[in-house]
């Protein structure tokens, strides 16, 4: 099973398929990452994908994608948590080694009565959140090798009617892997590699409206394609001239190069459209800091960047040097998705961790309390 796991997408469609399909399906998926047909690992990744897909679907937020937001702040707040935006944070308050709050860019502080959880991007927390004087020397040399992801372009589109697939299983699904071949996935791979913006980008389709009825007028399409492009562009393989500053010019070349890959496989599709919205790699920074030019997984999920490795050696777990301190974003093991798995991990360790003797005292006499009957309640709030 280990082997199969770190196989190369590409050498496990061979072990395994004799056809094309399997191939592809696994391919594709390990694509959603910044894994290359070739590279070791993504036949693992491209394996746990497919299995994903196979057993739960690639499932959506029914009404859009701030319904699964606004599902987690009513939990929140139900619990008796508070939620307050638009306020940054510019330091993580350290006393005696540990995380004890966080000052915010107006000068205010919140203090931790229990644990910090970070969910920023690596570099931001370790060079920007935390004082060096708080890290190990090793943490922040090894730190220089940290490795962003692919920077990320994506479309918005709204359509004045179903996408024209030639390809009859492409109709009903949610989510679409653009690409002529496992061939021309290794091409793209390899022109991103070269600092290049690939010709034809490999793009992940989604159909909303197709997986959630309410997304857009009966008879239409609300549907995105997003694609990857090197953070660093020195060239265009399409020889278009895109620069990678970005601006107006860059953007409309990129969206059109994007719509014409969708065109290859659903011809008219370009007829249909009403409307479109660009999110390049700045844009999406912009929306959210995290995704530093557009790196949506928070760091490579190469395997040298995986697992032990990740965010740096040593570090595979939610824990940091700092005690009470928590990385709960993409940056931590599994890395991005919608899955909430690195937040969920935070969350746990941080409720495992020792407590300071004063909430052990606390601890105790609570459960002298309930074990002649007091409300379980109180020790919630208490905590």
């Amino acid at each position: 099973m280990a082997r199969t796991l770190i196989l190369p997408v590409r050498r496990l469609g061979e072990e395994e398929f004799r056809g094309e399909g399997g191939r592809l399906l696994l391919a594709g998926n390990a694509l959603h990452a910044d894994l290359a047909p070739e590279s070791a690992g993504s036949g693992g990744f491209g394996w746990l994908m497919s299995m994903l897909g196979q057993t739960y679907g690639f499932p959506v937020p029914a009404g859009g994608s701030s319904a699964l937001v606004a599902a987690l702040v009513q939990r929140l707040r139900a619990k008796g948590g508070t939620l307050r935006c638009g306020e940054r944070v510019d330091r993580v308050l350290v006393r005696d080694g540990r995380a004890v709050g966080v000052r915010t860019a107006g000068g205010e502080t919140v203090a931790a009565a229990r644990a910090v959880l970070a969910d920023v991007s690596v570099p931001a927390l370790y060079r920007q959140l935390v004082g060096p004087e708080h890290l190990p020397a090793q943490l922040l040399a090894d730190l220089e090798r940290f490795q962003w992801d692919f920077s990320t372009f994506k479309v918005d589109w709204a359509l004045d009617g179903p996408v024209p697939w030639q390809t009859e299983g492409a109709v009903g699904a949610g989510t679409v892997h653009l690409a002529d071949g496992l061939d021309e996935l290794t091409r793209f791979a390899a022109q991103i590699a070269m600092r290049q913006v690939p010709d034809r980008p490999f793009a992940l389709f989604g159909q909303m409206t197709t997986s959630d009825a309410s997304r857009s007028p009966r008879g239409t399409e609300s549907a995105w394609a997003y694609t990857h492009v090197p953070r660093e562009i020195t060239g265009d393989a399409g020889d278009e001239g895109i620069t990678g500053s970005w601006g107006t010019r860059d953007q409309e070349l990129m969206a059109d190069r994007v719509e014409r890959q969708v065109e290859r496989f659903a011809p008219g599709f370009r007829a249909l459209i009403r409307a479109r919205r660009i999110l390049a790699p700045p844009t999406l920074q912009a929306l959210n800091r995290n995704l530093d030019d557009g790196a949506i997984n928070g760091g490579t999920t190469a395997m040298h960047q995986q697992l032990v490795f990740r965010p740096v050696p040593g570090t595979g777990r939610p824990e940091t040097p700092v005690a009470g301190l928590f990385l709960a974003s993409a940056g931590a093991h599994p890395g991005g998705g919608v899955h909430g798995a690195p937040g969920a991990n935070a969350a746990r360790a941080a409720l495992r961790r020792r407590l300071p003797p004063g909430l052990h005292r606390a601890q105790r006499a609570l459960s002298r309390r309930n074990r002649v009957g007091e409300r379980s309640s109180t020790r919630e709030r208490t905590y």
